[in-house]
């Protein structure tokens, strides 16, 4: 069975290609070390949410913590997301996997809002 998943896209989406940590989190786990931390790349982001490529997959309803670096490496935007679909990558070892963010710290999530919206207007101007 396919899904069309871009008609349940709230927000723009922006086309960007960044390295990103997923922390999986997992049901009754007590430490933070056992949970796994993926390295991933975006392959789209919204305000709302972000579509990203991982090495393995991630279960539909996980419960994910984000570090998005920040500043050349020096610092992480930490944001709380949960996936909502999971796919097979077509021709790639790995998985599309769609995520909504949640409410994290406000301040998060305003810087979150500012790295979106800049990013935007660059990608529309360059494809007149």
């Amino acid at each position: 069975m396919t899904y069309d998943y871009t008609n349940r896209r709230q927000h723009e989406r922006v086309e960007v290609v960044q390295a990103i940590f997923i922390e999986v989190v997992g049901r009754g786990t007590r430490k933070e070390s056992e949970n796994p931390i993926l390295r991933c790349e975006t392959v789209d982001i919204s305000v709302g949410g972000l579509k990203v490529f991982v090495p393995e997959e991630i279960a539909a309803g996980a419960r994910l913590n984000l570090a998005v670096p920040m500043d050349d490496w020096k610092e992480n935007l930490e944001l709380e997301g949960q996936a909502k679909w999971s796919r097979p990558a077509d021709g790639k070892a790995g998985y599309w996997v769609g995520l909504e963010l949640m409410d994290s710290s406000r301040e998060d999530m305003e810087r979150w809002f500012k790295v979106v919206h800049s990013l935007a207007p660059k990608v529309r101007a360059g494809e007149g």
